[in-house]
């Protein structure tokens, strides 16, 4: 383990809904390839991964995607952004940027006291903290670097490429791209009991519901088969 590493946060983005917990579609748009950028703030340096791109189906993006981050010494808030591809127009023509769809905030300490965790998390949009929808998220903590999940990310995502030096305080502190906006902080005792848990029963008892309708639906078909006989 580096030294100044408390640990690895393991987080799954497993899907985001553009639906508010009124029903209500919030995402400016439902034709487009998102992705979860995630950040772990607050120590030596931030620490960054992003998921692979997913379109939208429906009024939803599914990824059922693994991350590790390395968790620093002093790391205080994991920052979760649902963000899309933008063209940017520059003086040597036009680049390929990021736009931030909706984002939300978790204070890292909540986090390990409630670990193993399975929630939905409401998002605000960066003007002005409108209703951004839910993002469903599997996170877990562990110390040891031996018990991480294997997959084909052999190493914590969020590592620095060629172990370059860490960023002081003042650099953190810089505004840069992407900071124009500040990405509310939310509780997880609340953003389980709140929006999100009520976004996530409601999700569960549909799922529920439709099972059990599945299986009335086959037992009828057995038993009309039966009689048949």
């Amino acid at each position: 383990m580096a030294s100044g590493t408390v640990g690895y946060l393991v987080i799954t983005a497993i899907e985001a809904s553009g639906k508010n917990k009124d029903e209500n579609y919030v995402w400016d748009s439902s034709d487009f390839e998102g992705y979860v950028k995630v950040e772990l703030r607050g120590g030596a340096r931030n620490i960054k991964v992003s998921t692979k791109k997913a379109g939208v189906q429906g009024t939803a993006i599914l990824w059922n995607e693994t991350m590790t981050l390395e968790v620093l010494e002093g790391a205080n808030e994991l920052r979760v952004m649902l963000c899309r591809d933008k063209l940017v127009q520059s003086g040597s023509g036009v680049k390929r940027g990021t736009s931030v769809i909706a984002a939300c905030g978790i204070f890292v300490s909540d986090i390990l006291d409630a670990v193993p965790i399975d929630k939905y998390f409401e998002l605000f949009k960066p003007s002005a903290g409108g209703e951004g929808g839910f993002i469903r998220l599997g996170l877990d903590f562990v110390k040891d670097p031996n018990d991480l999940p294997r997959s084909r990310d052999a190493v914590p995502n969020g590592l620095p490429a060629s172990g370059g030096a860490a960023q002081d305080a003042g650099s953190r502190k810089r505004k840069g791209r992407g900071a124009a906006w500040k990405v509310p902080l939310v509780l997880l005792s609340l953003a389980a009991a709140g929006a999100g848990g009520f976004f996530g029963w409601k999700h569960y008892q549909e799922t529920k519901d439709k099972d059990s309708s599945s299986k009335k639906d086959s037992s009828s078909s057995k038993d009309s088969k039966s009689k048949k006989k």
